[in-house]
């Protein structure tokens, strides 16, 4: 499971094109996306999302956060969601910064090879998978 920034989901026009097909790479590599909303107040929705991300957690899904740098915290809302986590006994996801100031390309390949070197630890994998 991907935690995405809606600016990664709905990318505007102005870097549409700078930006490496995201979802495509996710979709390719078997990942689901739970998208974030945009930058803005949101403590009872970021709540939920800590939630759902605590029972994907939990029940073996391997869970990592794509943000991007040229958004403010890496549109991840990292300040509010990391508590979250760890008051609900979530480690903290591995993070991926997609650049949209490098060749688009490049980055859904450093995207992809992460994706396919990621997942949960044996022992967790034996514990939650059959």
């Amino acid at each position: 499971m991907a935690l995405v920034p809606d600016v990664l989901v709905n990318p505007p026009p102005r870097i549409r094109t700078a930006l490496p097909d995201v979802l495509g790479v996710l979709e390719a590599s078997d990942y689901g996306v739970l998208q974030l909303p945009p930058a803005g107040e949101h403590r009872l929705l970021l709540a939920v999302i800590a939630d759902q991300l605590a029972e994907y957690a939990h029940h073996g899904y391997a869970v990592v956060a794509i943000g991007l740098r040229e958004e403010p915290g890496n549109g991840l809302h990292w300040r509010r969601l990391a508590p979250l986590l760890r008051h609900r006994g979530v480690a903290l996801p591995p993070r991926h910064i997609v650049r949209g100031d490098v060749d688009a390309a490049l980055e859904a390949q450093r995207l992809a090879a992460l994706l396919a070197s990621y997942d949960l630890p044996a022992s967790e994998q034996r514990r939650w998978r059959v």
